[in-house]
């Protein structure tokens, strides 16, 4: 997750816009021509970009501001603070002592709306020597949850998120979280708290694995006139806020803002309300998926401060004065990149979008909006000059209208305006809608513990060096034929052939629970094998996934992570589950075992690719799920960077898929591959190429073509690196993405191929289109150190130096 990106063009806009954020010297304080962004941020966190304010309204409003104002109450049936916690962190120094499930009330807080807890909640998050934001650490070696039983809980300063931490309140009585109104702090839950030297304790985009979800923030004790945050989140992969609520000052001249992100490179936000507030959420982001955020009479119900490319689905805006701006920067100096919004409904906002957005060589600003209902918002896009596009005082849908350079598939031509919207295939809508299927990942609130079949009960260990495989496969074969739901105690389970998931299957993990490959099965480079394997070629039925991470020890270069062979029923999916290819505790393959400065070993070739989702699959619905071959080691106190060798991403055969916010990094041949496929609906989609390219690249290994599974052919690429690409698709039908970001920031370990605003020249070419594809659409592409952006059958149809915007390149619109 490289953090590289604010070189000279971004610090011109800050020093333009110094003034207008009430940035102090700026000039005095930059000496170089370059400025990091934590920096930027962090001069005014304190001032104006940390004073702005969130509001949301529960879908469930109905109860939401009794609960908010209720004292203490009696806790909630829930399985998950009911179940027995036999969870383990396998590689703990100290395994039996130390707790992974950590209840609030058992470390003193009260949760009665009267005493303070503040302590005791972030007690609770740092027992047992876990590293915080001032440690500057990362460790797989001390995952927990946090657990908020129902009741209200008085804090004065913030909670202080740790590490790999889930907060997780019960949701059949959802917890409340209340600020006094002396309260002090950046963020009522603050994700990555700034240090004395002014600086976030985490490198943000590095900060991956933890949760908020379940729990209701209340501000509104806290005098409107001051800056309070409800969550400050900057962020990175495998990181999601899912079921909050933030309740905010409405009164004139609020000062709250519900979310602030400055920065990061996430990530995953879905099922939130918020209320009042200056700002609902005031975010910018490498790149961010959204869901279903329902935002209130708030000033501005989102503010983008700046990113690469965002995401918004399913949103509701009601009664704000603004419900989006993308204006920061102002004309020619636009911060944000790009912006697609889809199936959303406004309500009762004066201006839906306010942009900044100029005709002009630069593509910032780009903008995209797809089945937007409006209802009583007289201006749907006011620009520098005006409006740029009415809306009504009635009720209107806005089919397909956008911004920004488009390619059909030449360019690029400068629009602004109505498009006709792709056809989108009816197997990928929800019942009787025209919006896309959506499913948030299922908790089982109202499922008894009764309904769970512990893995650990079961006689798995869980211990990293015992072969679970046995005790496991056993397990999710009774399982599935009971109707149970197999609970997977945090632990790391070794296995040393394939597990088989049957139709049926119901599957959760605790703080991110692993399954660990090792042993001789995966040794062959040539003969891939699946170490999970989700139904077999011919079944089909449901599946349910989620909370899980499926990783590999020592070499196994012949290891498939997970391979998807089920014809899945509606519903089915991966939620929160990530592989997790190297450089953790038991990995084998850290810094002792693969430096940077080897030379390729079998040692460190560790997987064959990481999800295969094959031609017998459909309806596949995978929801925040991350692919990650490491690229540091997680246990380094200073990050260090590794040199770990996987062979494919995502391969997507299939037809009828769902990939809402994901992401795969770091494989040889590619990040994502569509061969053959059919209905696609994706966004955001993320990707970043092997940090150790060209050095050496896609086409001299080590991992060999593939025919049988139409692996690229680099030898006749266009000019330059023959790098990993980012997305390629082969001979593929109806596939529509909402936001891509393809990066490449390294060319053996250098930056300087990817310097902005040039020479961009990391590698030749990131997105290849090939074959027979057809009914392609591409909203929102954003390259980052790549000369051709987009290239069909050979031939490059765009490039990075027609294209130029933040440190991405961006494309608005692409389809052919």
């Amino acid at each position: 997750m490289y953090y590289s990106f604010v070189f000279k063009y971004l610090y011109l806009l800050v020093c333009a816009n110094a003034q207008l954020l009430e940035i102090p010297a700026v000039d005095a304080i930059v000496s170089s021509a370059m400025l990091p962004f934590e920096q930027y941020m962090s001069f005014g966190a304190p001032t104006k970009i940390a004073s702005a304010a969130v509001s949301f309204e529960t879908k469930v409003a109905a109860n939401a501001k009794s609960s908010v104002a209720a004292a203490a109450v009696a806790d909630a049936p829930y399985w998950l603070a009911d179940i027995a916690h036999q969870g383990v962190a396998a590689f703990n120094p100290n395994p039996s002592g130390y707790k992974v499930f950590r209840n609030v009330k058992d470390y003193g807080a009260k949760g009665d709306g009267v005493t303070d807890d503040t302590a005791a909640i972030n007690a609770a998050i740092s027992a047992g020597g876990r590293f915080g934001p001032a440690s500057r650490q990362s460790s797989t070696t001390t995952p927990a949850i946090v657990y908020f039983p129902s009741g209200t809980y008085l804090i004065s300063t913030s909670i202080i998120d740790y590490y790999f931490t889930q907060l997780i309140g019960n949701p059949n009585a959802m917890p409340v979280i209340k600020a006094t109104a002396g309260f002090v702090g950046l963020g009522m839950i603050d994700g990555d708290q700034y240090q004395s030297d002014g600086n976030q304790g985490w490198t943000s985009t590095n900060v991956f694995f933890r949760q908020i979800r379940n729990l209701k923030l209340d501000l509104t004790a806290i005098p409107a006139a001051t800056a309070a945050t409800g969550i400050h989140w900057p962020t990175g992969q495998a990181s999601s806020i899912e079921n909050v609520v933030i309740v905010m000052s409405s009164a004139s001249g609020t000062q709250h803002q519900g979310i602030f992100i400055e920065n990061g490179s996430g990530g995953w936000m879905t099922d939130v309300v918020i209320t009042g507030g200056l700002y609902g959420a005031n975010i910018g982001n490498q790149q961010f998926t959204m869901r279903n955020l329902v935002i209130s009479n708030s000033v501005t119900a989102i503010s983008q401060i700046w990113n690469w490319g965002w995401t918004y689905q399913g949103l509701s805006l009601s009664n704000c004065t603004t419900a989006i701006s993308i204006s920061n920067g102002g004309a020619g100096n636009q911060l944000v990149g790009s912006v697609n919004i889809l199936d959303s409904t406004i309500q009762n906002c004066p201006t839906f979008v306010d942009t900044a957005w100029q005709s002009s060589t630069l593509s910032t600003g780009s903008l995209i909006m797809e089945n937007i209902n409006l209802k009583n918002v007289p201006v749907a896009v006011k620009g520098v000059s005006g409006t740029v596009l009415a809306g009504s005082t009635g009720s209107t849908t806005i089919g397909a209208w956008g911004q920004g350079h488009k390619y059909t598939p030449n360019g690029p031509t400068n629009f602004q305006g109505s498009f006709t919207a792709p056809t989108r295939p009816n197997a990928l809508l929800a019942g009787g809608s025209n919006r896309y299927f959506t499913k948030s990942k299922p908790q089982y609130a109202q499922s008894p513990v009764s309904s769970f079949v512990s893995i650990r009960s079961a006689g798995a260990k869980g211990d990293g060096s015992t072969d679970d495989t046995t005790v496991i496969q056993s397990t999710l074969t009774s399982a599935a034929s009971a109707g149970k739901i197999v609970f997977f105690d945090q632990g790391t389970y070794k296995v040393t052939n394939t597990i088989y998931i049957p139709p049926g299957s119901r599957i959760v993990g605790e703080a991110y629970s692993v399954i660990m490959a090792a042993g001789s099965v995966w040794s062959s480079i040539t003969k891939p094998v699946p170490v999970v394997q989700i139904g077999r070629s011919g079944e089909s039925g449901s599946l349910e996934w989620s909370d899980m991470i499926v990783s590999t020890s020592g070499s196994a270069p012949g290891a498939v992570l997970i391979e998807w062979n089920l014809a899945a029923t509606s519903g089915s999916g991966m939620w929160d589950v990530h592989t997790r290819i190297g450089g953790f505790q038991g990995s084998q393959q850290q810094v002792a075992q693969c430096p940077t400065t080897a030379a390729v070993s079998a040692a460190c070739q560790v997987a064959y690719m990481s999800m295969h989702i094959t031609k017998v699959a459909s309806g596949v619905y995978l929801e925040n799920v991350w692919l990650w071959t490491a690229d540091h080691d997680l246990e380094s106190p200073t990050n260090t960077r590794i040199s770990v060798y996987s062979g494919r991403g995502l391969l997507v055969e299939g037809k009828n898929i769902w990939l809402y916010g994901t992401g795969s990094e770091h494989h040889s041949l590619y990040q994502y591959q569509f061969s053959d496929a059919s209905s696609i609906v994706a966004g955001f989609v993320q990707t970043e190429t092997p940090y150790y390219q060209p050095n050496p690249n896609a086409a001299n290994g080590p991992y060999p073509r593939n025919l049988a599974l139409s692996d690229p052919d680099y030898s006749s690429c266009l000019g330059g690196n023959c790098n990993s690409l980012g997305l390629r698709i082969l001979n593929t039908k109806n596939v529509i993405i909402y936001g891509a970001g393809l990066y490449s920031f390294f060319n053996n370990y250098s930056t300087t191929c990817s310097t902005f605003p040039l020479p961009e020249n990391c590698q030749s070419m990131i997105f290849s289109t090939e074959g027979s594809t057809s009914g392609l659409v591409v909203y929102g592409l954003n390259t980052v150190g790549t000369s051709y952006m987009i290239v069909k059958d050979g031939t490059a149809l765009a490039t990075v130096g027609d294209n130029l915007a933040t440190y991405a390149a961006t494309i608005a619109y692409f389809t052919f």
